[in-house]
């Protein structure tokens, strides 16, 4: 009798925990540490039937501890304008190259990390950010990375401006004139044919 009781509480749980929406079962889940096993079981059940990355809490959160698991804010970040985007395709390919060369990035006010996220629009351009840490290495990466012609733009091969050679090589960023905005620094650059040295707003674009 008590294993029938318990088939009929368990099919009870599974049918109440369905009629949840995600949030509700997020909810639930942070509670997980009061409820029964077979609760537990049902609760866990149905997060996996729907696919959701929810853990059940198997503890209260002690008073004046943060919840890791929601604890984290890119807005506590010392975060930098690496590029400033202005369509939802331009977007995705920066983010694709930073992605690549395993550096976070964020974009909008809201420091989103995924780009399907961002629900705007792009008519002012949206800023995209990394850490301050990361600001040379992206800005190597992205000049570095072949750039996606768009339309009506012409293709172009970086040289020196002395030899044209297109043996050119990103030296470092200098954020002297503008030490408050690195998204106005200007970019040092050398020549690996004649050891030309200079320093532009991106790359130099062949004459």
């Amino acid at each position: 009798m008590e294993r029938v009781d318990g088939i009929e509480e368990s099919r009870r749980l599974q049918e109440f925990y369905a009629q949840l929406t995600d949030e509700a079962l997020q909810a639930t889940a942070d509670e997980g540490y009061q409820l029964t096993d077979t609760a537990k079981e049902a609760l866990q059940a149905e997060i996996l039937t729907r696919g959701l990355k929810i853990k059940l809490k198997d503890a209260p959160r002690q008073p004046g501890f943060p919840d890791q698991a929601n604890s984290f804010d890119p807005s506590d970040l010392d975060l930098v304008v690496v590029q400033r985007v202005w369509d939802i395709d331009e977007a995705r390919q920066l983010k694709r190259i930073l992605d690549d060369a395993r550096i976070p990035s964020y974009l909008g006010p809201n420091n989103l990390e995924s780009v399907d996220d961002y629900k705007g629009t792009f008519e002012n351009g949206i800023d995209l950010k990394v850490r301050e840490v990361d600001d040379q290495l992206a800005r190597a990466a992205i000049s570095q990375s072949s750039p996606q012609e768009t339309q009506n733009e012409e293709a172009y091969i970086p040289v020196c401006p002395k030899c044209h050679s297109d043996q050119i090589v990103f030296q470092s960023l200098d954020t002297s004139l503008h030490p408050d905005s690195a998204f106005d620094a200007k970019f040092n650059w050398s020549c690996d044919a004649c050891g030309h040295q200079w320093k532009d707003d991106g790359i130099e674009k062949s004459a």
